[in-house]
């Protein structure tokens, strides 16, 4: 991730801002031949154009593995 200049420095406007949020949350984006080794992105979220048999989803590394997140089901604690 790469944070413009002027927002590293402070220099915060309306258009930096927007661009420091749209950096800060943009999945990077892979199909999964392409995915880097999970032992090395542990805790990263990404984008996979076909990890979801064919479809895409997000996924998470647990330091071990890529994880497909379920889209769509409720936040619950328990």
């Amino acid at each position: 991730m790469s944070i413009s200049p002027g927002v590293a420095r402070g220099k915060i406007g309306a258009e930096s801002l927007n661009q420091a949020f749209d950096d800060a949350v943009r999945a990077s984006s892979f199909a999964v031949a392409g995915l880097p080794a999970a032992a090395k992105h542990a805790g990263k979220i990404v984008y996979v154009s076909n990890g979801a048999s064919g479809a895409a989803c997000l996924a998470y590394s647990n330091g071990t593995a890529w994880l497909r997140i379920l889209i769509g089901a409720a936040v619950s604690a328990t």
